[in-house]
C-alpha cells in the first residue's frame, strides 16, 4: 500500500514539474548564425541559372547580418521560383572575386542581380527591417528584369 502511494506522489510531482514549466519539452533555439540559412544554391549555380540573383554578403560576426538573415529566409521561400538566393560570406578566400565585382564596404550587402544583362541593384539597410519595403524593391527588380528580357525577344 505505501508502494502505490509513493508511486502515486512521485507520478503527481512529475506531472506538477512538467505542466509548470520546469522541464522543457522542446529544448530552446539557438541564435542562428547567417550562414547557418542555407539556400541550396551557391554562386556559381546561380550564375548558370536563366534568372536573376538576390546575393547577400554577410559575416557571422556582424549583429545586423544574423538580424537580416531571417528575414532573407522567409524572402527566399517567398521568391525562389523567380529569384536565386545566394548567401556570401564575404571573409572566405573563395569569394574575393565576389565581394570585389560588387564593391562591398559592409555588411549586410545585399543586392538584386540580373547576370545577363550584368545589372545591380544595392538594397540599403534602411530596407532590411521591413520586409513590405523589401517585396516592393524586389518586386520593382523583377518587374524591369522581366522587361529587359521582354525586349530581347
Amino acid at each position: 500500500m505505501i508502494k502505490k502511494i509513493l508511486t502515486i506522489i512521485c507520478v503527481l510531482i512529475s506531472f506538477s514539474i512538467i505542466s509548470l514549466g520546469g522541464v522543457n519539452a522542446v529544448p530552446p533555439k539557438k541564435k542562428l548564425l547567417p550562414s547557418d540559412y542555407a539556400t541550396q544554391v551557391n554562386w556559381d549555380q546561380a550564375i548558370k541559372r536563366d534568372k536573376p540573383i538576390a546575393v547577400n554578403f554577410y559575416v557571422d560576426w556582424c549583429t545586423y547580418c544574423k538580424r537580416f538573415a531571417p528575414i532573407l529566409d522567409d524572402l527566399r521561400k517567398e521568391y525562389e521560383s523567380d529569384l536565386s538566393f545566394v548567401m556570401i560570406n564575404a571573409e572566405e578566400k573563395k569569394h574575393i572575386q565576389q565581394v570585389k565585382d560588387f564593391m562591398v564596404g559592409g555588411f549586410p550587402s545585399f543586392y538584386l542581380y540580373e547576370p545577363k544583362y550584368k545589372l545591380k541593384v544595392f538594397i540599403s539597410q534602411g530596407i532590411y527591417a521591413n520586409p513590405k519595403l523589401m517585396r516592393q524593391e524586389i518586386d520593382t527588380f523583377l518587374n524591369v528584369s522581366k522587361k529587359l528580357r521582354q525586349c530581347e525577344k
